[in-house]
């Protein structure tokens, strides 16, 4: 989860400086504390590195690192990098195995300045130096002692190179071109040097690099072979992070959507029918996600049901274990992630590639490992999302999972229909005036303790993710039902005042709402007409099978206000980061 990246330059004498700014791209993949290191001096601070404002001496090398806290507490002795003697190193990923070395190296007589399994490598790699292994070696061999999924990037004391290696996290070369053709970047994800080169070498698993002014070097980490990469030119440009006249990155991604979800659907026929061609081919999918894409699979479990009558089987990507037993060569493994990182996910699509499974998967970023391990891939083409809650990017897969739904029953131009109408009424109904009514019910709910959200059929998914919403953004307890289960236990929580957001204007659903309100619940509907039970109305337009997507929007910027009313920050919820590369 954790951002990296570093710099080797005979180009530049200001590295610490650029990883600085570099890193600040990056801060949506940990924003607990901060820390950089260059060949004379390390700075390292709890807190945002966006606040950060630091000078370093000259320097033509960095290495940095913006945390996301797994293993240890958020203080300055556990942000990166950490130093043993002669080793520097940042870590993204999870050291499993680490506590069985820390204690050997205790007995030793080594001492810990900090609680991370991070520090354990750069202990265990001085060893191996002190065993008189060249530093390629030293963590060649380190590397393959480490159980778990990890990306190390390494400074040894009187060596020139910067060294790499990864498993399961990601990172990315890049080479530097024109004035800086001497300068080579690493880093976590693509902008963090995109201002200065769009050529990649992508490092696989298992893989390592040796990084010097003149060259780079590739290896593979289990044999030492060296290893041939081609040059990529990634077609991405450099997306300004740029709220513009919002007050946050979340509300602006909301209002992208006027945009974002005609992008989303832009794919042409062939594009459509070669993805729906390999999910046709085998005898059974599962369809694989966390977070908020898993809830956008659970409402397309219902699309593809009740569109093209497919059954999908639709598993939170950390429970997949439990149904390995029935993956094999005619199985589809449909991967869907806003970033294309997440570990959870890769390690199912790794496992099934053993197996012979079929992968194809739906991101926001082309270049990403999920993307890359894919036999088909179909990117969202959301645009940069900054906010840590998804927005536009969910709202984009359930509108490309939708129209997958109908290709599926050779209705492609009939999805078309209904998606393009739901964008013109989108663009329509996302205005000032709209976002001011939705503070003003907001500000009648930032106060209280629990929320409840029911919803039916396609709703019901959405009653889900509306909850995770709220929580994640505004710190509120918030819980979805499907409608007609509050009745079978949950209703016992409801007492006068409890907000309940009922999801949907259908008899059965109003049946349902009746019963809440019945015993005092205050009740918000989210419908395309208003009703005699809702105490507080937020309309949608007529969406037909879509209605899913058009119900999200309002509680989306609910949710914003919710948090902001609170006096909190909904683009840096506490605890959380965008991308999680971490099991």
């Amino acid at each position: 989860m954790c951002g990296v990246f570093a710099i080797s330059s005979a180009d530049i004498n200001n590295a610490g400086e650029k990883v600085i700014e570099g890193l600040k791209k990056l801060e949506y993949r940990g924003y607990d504390s901060w820390g950089v290191a260059t060949s004379h001096e390390m700075k390292k601070e709890v807190g945002k590195i966006s606040c950060a404002t630091v000078v370093f001496k000259e320097d033509s090398k960095a290495i940095g690192h913006s945390r996301w806290a797994t293993h240890g507490g958020v203080t300055s002795e556990n942000s990166h990098p950490h130093t043993y003697k002669t080793v520097t190193l940042v870590h993204n990923g999870i050291f499993e195995n680490y506590l069985s070395a820390k204690n050997r190296l205790l007995q030793k007589g080594e001492k810990f300045l900090s609680d991370t399994d991070s520090e354990v490598i750069a202990h265990l790699i001085q060893e191996q130096l002190d065993l008189s292994h060249t530093p390629e070696t030293a963590i060649q061999n380190v590397s393959q002692s480490i159980t778990g999924r990890f990306s190390i990037v390494v400074m040894i004391e009187g060596v020139e190179e910067i060294f790499v290696a990864r498993r399961g996290s990601p990172l990315i070369i890049g080479r530097g071109k024109g004035e800086l053709s001497k300068t080579t970047f690493i880093a976590s994800d693509i902008p963090a040097f995109l201002e200065y080169t769009n050529v990649v070498n992508y490092i696989d698993d298992d893989e390592m690099a040796i990084i010097s002014n003149e060259s780079v070097q590739f290896y593979n980490l289990l044999s030492g072979e060296e290893i041939e990469k081609r040059n990529i030119e990634v077609s991405w440009k450099e997306e300004v992070a740029d709220k513009g006249d919002y007050n946050h990155f979340m509300i602006k991604e909301i209002f992208d959507q006027k945009q974002s979800l005609m992008s989303a659907i832009n794919h042409t026929e062939e594009e459509i029918q070669e993805f729906i061609s390999v999910l046709q081919s085998g005898n059974g999918v599962y369809m694989v996600a966390c977070g908020t894409a898993h809830k956008a699979c659970i409402a397309a479990e219902y699309y593809f049901s009740q569109i093209a009558g497919r059954k999908i089987n639709v598993v939170p990507a950390s429970e997949m274990p439990a149904f390995e037993r029935f993956i094999n060569n005619k199985t589809v493994l449909f991967a869907v992630s806003q970033s294309g990182e997440t570990a959870d996910i890769l390690e199912v699509l790794e496992f099934g590639k053993k197996r012979g499974a079929k992968v194809i998967s739906i991101t926001n970023v082309e270049s990403s490992s999920i993307a890359r391990i894919s036999q088909n891939h179909l990117p969202l083409r959301a645009g940069k999302e900054k906010a840590v809650a998804s927005t536009k990017a969910t709202t984009s897969q359930m509108a490309l999972l939708l129209l997958l739904a109908y290709a599926d029953n050779n209705r492609l131009n009939e999805g078309r229909l209904v998606l393009q109408s739901l964008a013109s009424s989108v663009n329509d109904l996302l205005n000032p005036r709209y976002e001011e009514y939705i503070k003003s019910v907001a500000e009648t709910l930032h106060d209280c303790r629990n929320i409840f959200i029911i919803g039916r059929n396609s709703l019901f998914p959405m009653a889900l993710e509306s909850a995770i919403k709220i929580m994640e953004v505004s710190y509120i307890h918030a819980q979805g039902f499907a409608a007609g289960e509050m009745k079978h236990g949950p209703i016992a929580l409801i007492e006068k005042g409890t907000p309940c957001i009922v999801l949907g204007c259908d008899s059965e659903t109003i049946s349902n709402a009746m019963e809440l309100k019945s015993r005092g619940a205050k009740i918000i509907g989210v419908s395309n007409k208003n009703n005699i039970l809702f105490d507080q109305w937020l309309k949608i337009p007529s969406a037909g099978t879509a209605i899913s997507i058009a119900s999200l929007l309002p509680i989306q910027i609910l949710s914003y206000y919710l948090a902001t009313l609170r006096g909190l920050n909904p683009d840096m919820p506490r605890n959380l980061a965008k991308s999680v590369t971490v099991k």
